[in-house]
């Protein structure tokens, strides 16, 4: 709440010294103005009187009406000696000798809050004219009216308690709308703090209404925007782990089977339970599951090492049909133990940019994949080039991946189908995790094609020197 408060009370205290600014200013602008034409009024009785020749008997009848209307007449002639109304001494006005000069002129004078009258006997405030009689080019004397300043107070007092009125109207206005905006804004905020306080729970799921109206809208998207981001990081965090434990389990899994054959061969060996005939099959074996379990140590590290970027590749430009034809020689013998057919197309000009020992492992374990889901196949290994890049496409026409399962065949020891897994190669699962690895350390780019029954088709790009 004391945000509310904060906000309230910069609202009041803006609408309050707004209008107290206002309503000042209004006012003076008001009172003069009421001055100001009670003078244009005055002004507007003298010009009548000096444009009509008038008699002293019609100035006697004029003044008796103006009179009615508290307005005082009198006239003073060139030596400013009082003409209307008569007196019987000689009576001057108690104007300066500046002023006078200023009549002389031609000029009006207009004083405002007399406190004596033409004569100079002090009376109550009054707004005085004096206008000057120029005949034919002369000084004639002046006229000097005069209206009590009560009138104009009552006008200016009544103006004041109408002001009053309207402003203390706005103020209560101003005051409630404040309260609602600030109340308004107050729940918004109210409303991103709890929000923020399910974040701190671990609520993720928090989702702010958002209408795009200003920038309390715009910080609610970026709230929203960041509670989706954790959600799906507690997501990527929450499958991490997952993989974690499956590669415990896994890595387990591969390291039981080999060390449980080779205990058993061992028992049987040290208890002479394995007749003389088979004691050198048993030491195979043996010797087997020992490189089985040093592959599976070796290409982990690797694939830490590619992962975090230990490894140094020495990058340069070669002629790639003579490492294809590595590949597929390296690989032809297992592919006849399936029954499997493997060519190659490679333009003669094909070239590579890249590491030369690390592009030859992409491709001996792709085609390796390959071949461990195909029998009684075939497996093409076509190369070619488009401008700087190289493309390397292996297909088969073995089982083929699930589309559900092809995202995942990037992690560590992931099987496919594990009932048609190999005993001697790709047993630990991590052929195609290094493959990714060492495409992204080459900053190339891999993508799978996969239809079920029908085959696979890995294709993998490596930029040219100019794109890295």
């Amino acid at each position: 709440m004391k945000y509310f408060y904060q906000q309230l009370f910069g609202f009041v205290s803006v609408v309050l010294l707004t209008i107290a600014a206002c309503g000042i200013l209004f006012y003076n602008v008001m009172s003069n103005n009421v001055y100001t034409q009670r003078s244009q009024q005055l002004q507007s009785y003298a010009k009548g009187l000096i444009a009509t020749d008038m008699s002293d008997a019609d100035i006697y009848k004029l003044g008796t009406i103006l009179r009615e209307e508290n307005v005082s007449i009198a006239m003073f002639d060139e030596n400013n000696a009082m003409t209307y109304p008569s007196s019987s001494i000689d009576t001057n006005s108690a104007l300066t000798e500046d002023e006078l000069n200023h009549l002389k002129n031609g000029a009006a004078i207009n004083l405002k809050e007399v406190q004596m009258n033409f004569t100079g006997e002090a009376v109550d405030n009054l707004i005085t004219v004096y206008y000057p009689i120029i005949k034919n080019g002369q000084y004639k004397g002046y006229v000097a009216l005069a209206s009590p300043m009560s009138r104009i107070q009552t006008e200016v007092r009544e103006l004041r308690n109408s002001m009053f009125i309207a402003f203390g109207t706005a103020i209560i206005i101003g005051i409630m709308m404040s309260f609602v905006f600030a109340n308004y804004q107050t729940r918004r905020i109210n409303k991103l703090r709890k929000a923020t306080h399910k974040i701190s729970e671990g609520d993720f799921d928090v989702k702010l209404p958002v209408e795009s109206r200003d920038e309390f809208d715009d910080l609610m998207k970026d709230f929203n925007n960041m509670a989706r981001s954790l959600r799906e990081s507690e997501k990527e965090v929450e499958r991490q782990e997952n993989v974690r434990r499956q590669f415990m389990m896994d890595v387990a899994h591969e390291m039981r089977t080999p060390l449980t054959t080779m205990n058993g061969l061992l028992d049987g060996l040290k208890y002479n339970m394995v007749p003389e005939s088979r004691r050198g099959r048993s030491l195979e074996l043996i010797s087997s599951e020992t490189q089985r379990l040093i592959r599976l140590v070796n290409e982990n590290l690797d694939y830490e090492k590619i992962r975090s970027n230990q490894i140094v590749l020495v990058q340069h430009r070669f002629a790639g049909i003579g490492a294809i034809q590595t590949v597929v020689e390296q690989i032809r013998e297992l592919a006849k133990v399936k029954n499997n057919t493997l060519r190659y197309e490679c333009d003669t000009d094909f070239s590579v940019y890249a590491d030369y020992d690390r592009f030859v492992q992409i491709l001996v374990n792709i085609t390796k994949n390959a071949n461990q889901f195909t029998d009684n196949g075939e497996i093409l290994v076509k190369a070619w080039n488009e401008g700087k890049k190289a493309i390397v496409e292996i297909s088969d026409t073995g089982i083929g991946i699930d589309e559900r399962e092809i995202k995942e065949i990037w992690e560590r020891f992931y099987k496919a189908d594990v009932s048609r897994k190999s005993t001697k190669y790709g047993e630990s699962g991590l052929g195609l995790a290094i493959v990714k690895s060492l495409v992204d350390s080459h900053r190339g780019k891999i993508s799978v094609k996969s239809e079920v029954g029908k085959g696979t088709t890995f294709r993998v790009v490596f930029p040219g020197e100019s794109e890295l």
